[in-house]
């Protein structure tokens, strides 16, 4: 399917020929899938955010049950992506892990059509972070290894945030309230199966085995560069450390407003549930323009002034949701605006992935999104909901621009890693020459 030359670029004349043949390639058929891979988990993953006010409704619960909820996911996928990731990476079976987590994924998630109560479907939730949890670090890692130097930042952002955007938050968020409010919640759970399974087969169809022994360059020097047998060892770096921190906080502010900004605009503003999918969806279409636009900057001038400037931007996005009034469409601009500071989440895993060695790419991305599950996934949203029952529901937004800014501050203190800083080294002959 991809790969190689196909019989219409062969024929293609001029600039069409090397057009074909230029998008036509292993390399991009490759992204598309797992762009959409980790869309589809995103889709699923934040169906309950997107149901919310029918579900609230149905179980009576309160803020921090919903927290709750919203956290359960998370509560397995910690330790199990840690788990998971590494299992992938010493038996080399990144594919067989992905297919099988998909099928699981997929058919956990239409399974919280037939909750009964808040306890069937939180356990349903927790459930679905197992499967949940290696996809994203496994396929990263795929992305980081198989791409072209120049694209690394470029594609994994792509694959990170503008499939998963566009598709997990963007269509997610108008799919989701639309077919609930015409057939119910619970067959918008039923849908939500579809996706992952026919990405699935996709995988088993069109993936090949992982390209062993590729290198990663990177603006930091091979000898500073982490490669260890102990996951937790690869805290010693700097940068590995930064990004955990980071990637835990920043966590949080997505958890957070993901779950109480759907609920504030229903509630507090007087929204219907259309406008409000609509709005959140406009925030999904931000960061895929803005994670495509950051990351190809990123890899011409760095990745770390790119990633602060847009992490203080994003302290904007919860000030918008509580002191911007009047219509829906005015808030909708502000929101779109201020969302593409989430565009700096990709980097996040690009720098972690570029700090270590090759092996160990999907331990560092999973011990970073494991981080982002624990504090971002699992405390926030429970703190958040406890608080917002007892200072009110403006507590959560609060939170979130206070965790913008400090993100922000601690990028600053990342070490560059973008290529394009690397000091070029002379092949052997050359130097030789150069020394004589």
């Amino acid at each position: 399917m991809w790969g190689g030359r196909s019989e219409r670029g062969a024929r293609a004349p001029g600039w069409e020929r090397a057009r074909v043949i230029r998008l036509r390639t292993y390399e991009n058929g490759l992204l598309l899938m797992l762009s959409m891979t980790n869309a589809v988990v995103l889709f699923d993953r934040f169906s309950v955010n997107y149901l919310a006010p029918f579900i609230v409704e149905e179980f009576k619960l309160s803020n921090a049950q919903f927290g709750m909820l919203s956290s359960a996911v998370s509560l397995a996928v910690a330790p199990a992506g840690l788990i998971l990731a590494r299992v992938a990476e010493k038996s080399g079976q990144r594919k067989r892990m992905l297919i099988v987590c998909l099928i699981a994924f997929s058919l956990l998630s239409a399974s919280a059509a037939f909750a009964t109560s808040f306890l069937f479907l939180l356990v349903v939730r927790f459930l679905l972070g197992v499967p949940d949890a290696p996809i994203p670090p496994v396929a990263q890692s795929v992305i980081a290894v198989e791409s072209s130097e120049h694209r690394r930042g470029l594609n994994m952002a792509i694959m990170q945030k503008f499939s998963s955007a566009i598709i997990g938050i963007g269509v997610g968020a108008i799919v989701f309230t639309q077919i609930a409010e015409a057939f119910g919640w619970r067959a918008a759970m039923l849908f939500s199966c579809v996706p992952g399974l026919a990405l699935a087969l996709c995988v088993a169809l069109f993936m090949r085995p992982v390209r062993e022994g590729a290198k990663i360059t990177s603006a930091i020097a091979d000898h500073e560069r982490v490669g260890t047998t102990g996951i937790l060892s690869l805290l010693r770096s700097r940068n590995v450390l930064l990004c955990v921190l980071i990637c835990g906080l920043y966590s949080a502010w997505i958890f957070v407003l993901n779950a109480f900004m759907p609920l504030y605009l229903v509630r507090v503003r007087g929204m219907d549930a259309g406008s409000m999918g609509m709005i959140v969806s406009a925030t999904g279409f931000a960061q895929a323009i803005a994670g495509i636009a950051i990351a190809a900057t990123s890899d011409r001038i760095g990745r770390k002034m790119c990633m602060a400037l847009m992490l203080f931007l994003s302290a904007a996005a919860p000030l918008s949701v509580l002191f911007v009034h009047g219509s829906p469409v005015v808030l909708g601009l502000c929101l779109f605006v201020a969302f593409m500071g989430a565009g700096a989440t990709p980097l996040i895993s690009v720098v972690a992935a570029e700090s270590v060695s090759e092996k160990f790419v999907a331990s560092v991305i999973a011990l970073c999104i494991a981080a982002g599950e624990i504090f971002g996934g699992i405390i926030a949203p429970t703190a958040a909901g406890h608080a917002a029952d007892v200072f009110g529901m403006s507590a959560p937004f609060w939170i979130c621009a206070t965790i913008a800014v400090t993100c922000g501050c601690l990028a600053l203190l990342l070490k560059e890693t973008s290529p394009r800083r690397a000091t070029p080294v002379p092949p052997a002959g050359q130097a030789a020459a150069t020394t004589a």
